[in-house]
């Protein structure tokens, strides 16, 4: 069995590459086509002619991670996304799990995914919501942040005055505290739903009574 690249042509805008192969064994003969990126091509080094068998796997492995990058860019294109969560997107759309890595590891690598800044986004979009840093922390791992990058999280809010910010939302949600037990109870939980700590609770409680 023989494999040859007969044809090889720059495609849209250049930034991926097609490649015609032939296929040929005795009577047998198969025409393929495989679209590679140009950082793909250039590391690879294919020339017209006969190819390994090793190449020619690689260059399918390629042409893979290629249709995977091109759709997490899609993806993105449509908004933010952790690399944890585009790759679920990827793996959901039919890529298996290494190839979507690669492709998600690919685009992190061109600083096309930055977690940083899209954590800094999140946090403020959050802090906009009045929610309390618990509340904050639960939502940002859901989201697929790293260990890593979450610890930039608890930096960012340390910044934030989670008791004033407590108190804000208090003032926007009531009038007055209630007097009855249970109905006070009630305003501590939905503060605590929002995700501040009983301390942050209390001191809302005593200032705005005060």
């Amino acid at each position: 069995m023989t494999i040859s690249i007969k044809k090889m042509s720059a495609v849209g805008s250049g930034n991926t590459i097609r490649i015609d192969i032939a296929i040929e064994s005795g009577e047998y003969s198969e025409q393929i086509s495989f679209r590679i990126l140009s950082s793909q091509y250039a590391l690879l080094k294919p020339t017209k002619g006969e190819i390994s068998r090793e190449l020619y796997e690689e260059l399918e492995e390629s042409s893979r991670i290629c249709d995977a990058y091109l759709k997490a860019m899609n993806i993105l294109s449509f908004g933010s996304n952790t690399a944890h969560t585009l790759t679920l997107k990827l793996r959901r759309r039919g890529f298996d799990a290494e190839i979507a890595e690669k492709a998600v590891k690919m685009i992190r690598d061109k600083g096309y995914l930055s977690e940083e800044d899209d954590l800094r986004r999140d946090i403020e979009h959050c802090i906009g919501k009045r929610w309390g840093s618990r509340r904050i922390l639960a939502h940002l791992r859901s989201r697929g942040y790293d260990d890593e990058t979450l610890c930039l999280a608890d930096d960012e809010l340390e910044r934030v005055d989670f008791g004033e910010m407590c108190l804000e939302l208090l003032e926007n949600r009531i009038d007055e505290i209630p007097s009855d037990p249970k109905e006070r109870q009630k305003v501590v939980a939905f503060l605590s739903r929002y995700g501040y700590t009983m301390s942050e609770i209390r001191y809302a409680l005593s200032n705005f009574e005060e």
